[in-house]
């Protein structure tokens, strides 16, 4: 599954299962999308912690639901993406191709903060 699924999916299922989702305003709509995005990171949080032993033996005892957790994320932040007119695939691209830069400078990233020389930031300015 990639990217353009996930995008399809939302477009012809998704919205009109969840037509809370959906308001006039781009506004409103981004930010109940930003407050389920929360409420579901919270809970991959909550599994995460509990697939490492640190809960109750109650929740110890129940089915992991990391998968599902974490695919509520994902396509919430898709979601998300379509409202905000973010081009997913391009943002991943550019994002990957900046941590491949990371990567060659030794993990430290090009700086365009000019106040970061006072601050130590370890940038290939202060070098």
């Amino acid at each position: 599954m990639d990217i353009k699924e996930i995008q399809k999916f939302i477009e012809t299922d998704y919205l009109a299962w969840n037509k809370h989702f959906v308001h006039q305003d781009k506004k409103t709509e981004a930010f109940v999308i930003m407050l389920k995005i929360a409420e579901e990171t919270g809970k991959l949080a909550r599994e995460v912690t509990r697939s490492f032993g640190f809960a109750n033996q109650r929740h110890l005892d129940m089915p992991s639901k990391l998968d599902d957790k974490l695919a509520s994320v994902l396509i919430n932040t898709v979601l998300i993406a379509r409202c905000l007119d973010i081009d997913v695939p391009a943002a991943l691209n550019r994002k990957m191709e900046m941590i491949r830069e990371r990567l060659k400078n030794g993990g430290k990233d090009e700086c365009k903060d000019t106040l970061c020389h006072d601050m130590g930031c370890g940038c290939k300015k202060n070098k």
